[in-house]
C-alpha cells in the first residue's frame, strides 16, 4: 500500500531504504548504495527503485551498477556501490485517498533522498491493472505475480519500437504482441515486412505470406523507369521505343 500525508507528501515507500541519491539530471540519477536486501531484491540491472521526494514517488529503472573508489572520513580508501537509474515516472495522490503512477517527473528528488527498491504495491500501480481493452503478454520479471498488459489502442495508433541486445527476445517479444492484437482486434489488417524469414510460422492460417516465388505485382507499381527496364530484361533501350513508351505507358494506366 502507498500512503501520503494529509498535506498530499509522499511517505517512505514499503521497502527498507537501501541507497541515497547522489547525483541528479534531467533523465537519470545515481544512487549510492547502502545495504542489500534481506529478501534477496537486491539492486540489479533492468530492476525498478523508488525515490522518496517531499511531494511524490519517483520511479527509475536500474542501466548501470559499478564499484567507485571512495575516500572514509578517517581517510582509508575504500569502494561504494552506484547504482544510475533511468528516471520513468512517478507516483502521485490521485485525489481520493489514492495513488496513481503518470510517466514524466515534475519534481526532481534531491541529493541525499532515500531511495528503495520499488515495492509490489508500486509495481503494480507502475503496469497498472487491466480491463477489456487490455492484453495479456506476461509477468514481469521483476515480480512474476505482477502481470504485463498492453493497451491495444493506444499501442497500435502510435509509433512504437521495441528494442534491445542480440539474444534478449526481441522477435520473440514481437510476436507475442502480434498475437495479442489479433486475438484481440481480429479484422485489422497487419503488413510485416520480414527480410529474413523470421515470423512465416508464427501466425498459422491467420498469415497470408508472400515470398519471391509467389509473389506478383503489376506492371502498374512500377515507376517508367522500372517498367522500361523489365520489357528490355535489363539491357539498355531503344531510344525511339523508349519514347513511344512514354507516350503509352501513361495512357495505359489510365485505362486500367
Amino acid at each position: 500500500m502507498i500512503n501520503f500525508r494529509a498535506n498530499g507528501t509522499a511517505l517512505p515507500g514499503s521497502n527498507p531504504s537501501n541507497g541515497r541519491v547522489i547525483a541528479i539530471d534531467g533523465s537519470q540519477a545515481s544512487v549510492e548504495l547502502t545495504r542489500n536486501s534481506t529478501d534477496g531484491d537486491n539492486p540489479t540491472v533492468g530492476k525498478f527503485m523508488s525515490l522518496t521526494t517531499l511531494k511524490s514517488i519517483i520511479v527509475g529503472m536500474i542501466t548501470d551498477v559499478v564499484e567507485q573508489p571512495k575516500t572514509t572520513a578517517s581517510g582509508a580508501a575504500g569502494y561504494r556501490n552506484v547504482a544510475r537509474l533511468d528516471l520513468i515516472g512517478e507516483i502521485l495522490p490521485d485525489g481520493a485517498g489514492g495513488a496513481r503512477f503518470q510517466r514524466g517527473i515534475t519534481e526532481y528528488p534531491n541529493i541525499g533522498d532515500s531511495a528503495a527498491m520499488l515495492a509490489e504495491s508500486e509495481l503494480r500501480l507502475v503496469y497498472g491493472t487491466a480491463d477489456g481493452d487490455h492484453g495479456h503478454i506476461g509477468d514481469l520479471q521483476q515480480n512474476q505475480d505482477i502481470a504485463v498488459h498492453i493497451d491495444i489502442d493506444h499501442l497500435i495508433s502510435r509509433h512504437f519500437a521495441i528494442l534491445g541486445a542480440t539474444g534478449v527476445g526481441k522477435s520473440s517479444g514481437v510476436v507475442i504482441i502480434l498475437q495479442k492484437i489479433l486475438e484481440m482486434r481480429s479484422n485489422l489488417r497487419i503488413f510485416l515486412v520480414d527480410p529474413h524469414n523470421e515470423y512465416g510460422r508464427c501466425f498459422g492460417d491467420k498469415a497470408n505470406v508472400l515470398n519471391p516465388r509467389n509473389l506478383r505485382l503489376p506492371f502498374w507499381l512500377f515507376n517508367f523507369e522500372e517498367t522500361v527496364d523489365a520489357f528490355f530484361g535489363g539491357r539498355p533501350g531503344v531510344e525511339e521505343e523508349v519514347e513511344i513508351l512514354s507516350e503509352v505507358i501513361p495512357l495505359a494506366k489510365g485505362v486500367y
